[in-house]
C-alpha cells in the first residue's frame, strides 16, 4: 500500500460511456482512479493511456455481477492507493423484454449486475469510505422513474437503485458517507446505438423538450457535483433534457 494524499475513485463500468466520461472528469480534478471493466481491449488500453497522462490509474477486469468481485476491487484500491473517497458502481446494460418475454435468467442477471453488485461493493468499501467520509453515486435511469414499454427488468432494477441510494444515505449519514443517485435520459453512447431512425426522430421531435440527446460529459459534470458537494445526500438528479418532466 502506497498511501495517497489525493482523492481516489473506484468506478465499475468505468471504461465505456458515462463511466469513462466520469473517469476523465475526475482525473482532471486530480483524482486517482481504479477502473473496473469486463476486459482489457484496445479501447480500454487507449483510455488508460489517456488517463495515465493526468493521474494514476489501476485497472481491474472481471464480472461486476459476481459478489466475489467487490472485495477484490476494494483490495486493489487499498493496496495501490490506501484510500477510497468516491465509489461509483456504474456497470450495467440494457435488458429488453416484457414480463412475458424476458427470460428468467435475464431477469436474475439484471438484479445481479444492477442491484446486487452496488450493494456488495458498498459493503466491501464501507470501512474505507467511513475513514474520511466518502461519497457514493448510484447510476439509475429515467427508466427507473417512469413507465417504460418492453423493458420490465431494466426499469425495475433502475427503480430499485433509487430506494437503495436513499436508504444507504439515511443509514450512513452519521458516518459522513454521502449517497446520491443520478438518472440519465437518452445519452449518445453505445447503449442507444441500436436506436432506429424512426425512434431517433420521435425522441428528438416529440419526447425531449430540448430537442437533443445528452452526452456522457453532460452526465459526468452533474455526477461530479453529486460526488463532491459535501451537503448533498439522498438525492436523485435527472439529466434527460426535460423528457421525464413533461405532461404533453
Amino acid at each position: 500500500m502506497t498511501g495517497s494524499s489525493r482523492n481516489v475513485a473506484v468506478i465499475t463500468g468505468g471504461t465505456r460511456g458515462i463511466g469513462a466520461a466520469l473517469a476523465r472528469a475526475l482525473a482532471a480534478r486530480d483524482t486517482d482512479l481504479v477502473l473496473f471493466g469486463r476486459n482489457r481491449d484496445s479501447e480500454v488500453e487507449s483510455l488508460l493511456a489517456e488517463l495515465g497522462n493526468q493521474t494514476s490509474v489501476e485497472f481491474v477486469a472481471g464480472d461486476a455481477g459476481d459478489p466475489a468481485t467487490a472485495p477484490i476491487l476494494v483490495d486493489a484500491a487499498m493496496q495501490r492507493f490506501g484510500r477510497i473517497d468516491y465509489l461509483v458502481p456504474a456497470a450495467g446494460g440494457g435488458v429488453p423484454g416484457t414480463a412475458l418475454t424476458v427470460t428468467p435468467q435475464a431477469w436474475e442477471d439484471a438484479f445481479r449486475v444492477h442491484v446486487h453488485a452496488p450493494f456488495h461493493l458498498f459493503r466491501a468499501a464501507h470501512e474505507a469510505l467511513a475513514v474520511r467520509g466518502g461519497s457514493v453515486l448510484l447510476v439509475s435511469s429515467v427508466a427507473g422513474l417512469r413507465g417504460v414499454p418492453g423493458a420490465v427488468a431494466y426499469a425495475t432494477v433502475k427503480g430499485a437503485l433509487l430506494q437503495l441510494g436513499r436508504t444507504l444515505a439515511r443509514d450512513h449519514a452519521g458516518e459522513n458517507i454521502r449517497v446520491n443517485i443520478i438518472c440519465p435520459g437518452i445519452i449518445e453512447t453505445r447503449f442507444h446505438a441500436a436506436m432506429t431512425p424512426e425512434a431517433r426522430k420521435n425522441n428528438l421531435e416529440n419526447r425531449i423538450p430540448l430537442h437533443r440527446f445528452g452526452t456522457a460529459e453532460n452526465v459526468a459534470t452533474a455526477s461530479i457535483e453529486l460526488l463532491t458537494n459535501p451537503f448533498i445526500t439522498g438525492e436523485t438528479l435527472v439529466v434527460d433534457g426535460g423528457m421525464s418532466m413533461r405532461v404533453v
